[in-house]
């Protein structure tokens, strides 16, 4: 059923961005809304697809990472994770911090987050789990953070795993390794996942999975839009598309229209021609000196990083204030 236009239910602004995004010449919707609960759950399945390197790599590399954490800043006592996701990777600094008293998930997600926690908190019963719902593309959630109930004077960690800073346009991702900061505190610190493998090919696998994974995340946008937002897209006709824009330094995501057709949302008409594409993801792959800078000219200082070998470039940064 196609709703009229004052039914869509905007509180979570969905609505409004899919509505906008498919008014633009180049139609898109934000990669924020893949994250509804089947969204997050197709997600985690992509991670453990043999093409996307990013998580294995990145898992790698935190049990060497996470000792060597523990001996630089061994007074960490408190855990944020913005876009927190199933906090697999983050099962690692809750087991090998020492003085870790607080670990606060934040995630778009109600009820992923909510199952999520209530798992944590069955596995770390002594640690304080304060989950919270939210966007941090958003410019007030490090308030909303700060807000919690959490230790004043704690010495805090930002974790930001998976190359989420890949998906912000480059002004975007600066502005919030600005607002990392208020999470972080004076003496707090930035670990920071950062894909900086610059392999095309590799690139393209990742995000063009063989089981067809990342179709079926991509394509879920438009089943959300069809159940939440009374739409009538026919996603069969919606192709996933991963391309390498090699100017830019970035994959982009897209879902391709096999036929020209149109869709109905909330009164309006939306054409697409064969070929013409909704543009649903960008990921930045920054080469390590690029986003090193990026990251001193927001403030950050590079403690130290760790770099695969073996099958990518994929490094985790640790950055402290430096101011």
């Amino acid at each position: 059923m196609n709703l009229p236009a004052e039914q869509i239910d905007t509180a979570n602004d969905f609505g409004h961005d899919v509505l906008y995004g498919l008014s633009q010449p180049q139609k898109s919707i934000p990669c924020k809304w893949f994250y509804d609960e089947a969204g997050s759950l197709l997600f985690e399945a992509i991670t453990r697809t043999a093409e996307y390197y990013p998580t294995r790599v990145e898992t790698r590399l935190l049990a060497e990472v996470v000792p060597a954490l523990a001996r630089i800043k061994p007074g960490i006592q408190c855990v944020i994770e913005p876009g927190s996701g199933a906090s697999v990777k983050t099962r690692a600094l809750l087991q090998g911090l020492p003085l870790l008293q607080t670990y606060v998930p934040m995630d778009i997600s109600a009820d992923f987050l909510h199952e999520v926690s209530l798992q944590l908190q069955r596995d770390f019963p002594a640690l304080a789990i304060h989950p919270l719902v939210g966007d941090f593309s958003d410019a007030g959630f490090a308030s909303a953070i700060n807000t919690a109930d959490l230790p004043i004077d704690s010495e805090r960690l930002v974790f930001f795993p998976g190359s989420t800073i890949g998906n912000f346009h480059p002004e975007a991702a600066a502005r919030l390794l600005e607002q990392f900061h208020a999470l972080a505190g004076g003496s707090g610190c930035l670990l920071i996942g950062v894909d900086t493998t610059q392999d095309e090919k590799r690139l393209l696998a990742a995000y063009n999975d063989a089981a067809g994974i990342t179709a079926a995340f991509n394509q879920n946008l438009l089943k959300r839009a069809n159940r939440e937002l009374g739409a009538d897209f026919d996603v069969h006709s919606f192709s996933h598309e991963a391309r390498f824009n090699p100017s830019e330094g970035r994959i982009e995501m897209h879902l391709v229209s096999t036929r020209k057709q149109s869709v109905q949302l909330a009164g309006k008409c939306f054409g697409f021609d064969a070929g013409e594409t909704i543009y649903t993801e960008s990921c930045y792959k920054y080469r390590s000196a690029a986003f090193i800078a990026m990251a001193q000219a927001c403030g950050w200082h590079l403690q130290q990083h760790w770099q695969d070998e073996q099958e990518s470039a994929f490094t985790l940064f640790l950055l402290r204030s430096a101011r």
